[in-house]
């Protein structure tokens, strides 16, 4: 079965992130469907409205956090990045129409930057969001950080990052991470409503819109995707990081040494 669904419903593109077994995690081959889509939809635009969603009442646990798997990466995570998560990241950014993000259960690490790349986040009542990065001894990726201190400042950003504090439905619609919050079981259908409402609107008038929030705040360009990359990748090399990978899978708490 593929990892990533797609169809269209009227003007609106659904993306659903379909790995559901692990929380719709991401590993290579969604990155790769997932950026492969949305590039298409950059190229061609079809679509007036695209909606991305998760299966199996998770919206994206972030990425599958296999120890082996994960740990190898370490000599080209820089790379991997740059053509995976920040470039997924980008493009929904750049998409020329409204994007919506429909958030059920977990948004956590690349899952959350996922969420917070989109123009509107619907989330259902029992929706968190986690940026958990520091708990593995790594930096965020997905322009999270640049996305959470436009949306809500420096110091509560900091907070959310190096603390990994969860945020819940409630607390998202209270900060302006989520633009409505409704029952799990209306979830989807409120969200098509929005992306269908937007895919009804004036599509140019709507992209020129999008290219003026984005540069009213500076959105991330890419000598800031370039420096979170190299960031992640030094974090990659440290004791730390293996450590908090290792715990992970083990189910248990880190013991971070500071190098």
């Amino acid at each position: 079965m593929s990892s990533l669904l797609t169809e269209t419903v009227g003007d609106v593109l659904v993306l659903t992130l379909n790995r559901p077994e692990v929380k719709n995690a991401f590993n290579q081959d969604l990155r790769e469907q997932f950026r492969d889509a949305l590039s298409k939809e950059r190229s061609e635009t079809r679509h007036r409205a695209v909606l991305i969603t998760g299966a199996g009442g998770t919206f994206c646990a972030g990425t599958d956090l296999d120890p082996d798997t994960i740990l190898a990466r370490g000599p080209v995570v820089e790379g991997q990045m740059q053509t995976g998560v920040n470039m997924i990241a980008s493009l929904l950014r750049d998409l020329p129409v409204p994007v919506v993000a429909a958030v059920d259960g977990a948004a956590a690490g690349a899952g959350f930057g996922f969420a917070l790349a989109c123009d509107f986040v619907v989330v259902s009542d029992r929706a968190s969001f986690h940026l958990a990065f520091s708990k593995i001894g790594v930096s965020p990726d997905t322009a999270v950080i640049a996305n959470l201190v436009n949306r809500i400042g420096a110091a509560r950003a900091t907070a959310v990052a190096m603390l990994a504090d969860p945020i819940s439905a409630a607390e998202a619609m209270d900060l302006g991470l989520a633009h409505k919050k409704v029952a799990p079981e209306d979830l989807q259908e409120t969200a098509m409503a929005l992306a269908t409402r937007l895919a009804q609107g004036p599509t140019v008038s709507h992209a020129m819109t999008k290219k003026l929030v984005n540069a009213s705040y500076g959105g991330p360009d890419a000598n800031y995707l370039a420096l979170e990359a190299f960031c992640q990748s030094r974090a990659f090399t440290t004791e730390d990081f293996r450590e908090g990978v290792t715990a992970f899978s083990e189910k248990r708490k880190p013991v971070f040494k500071g190098k």
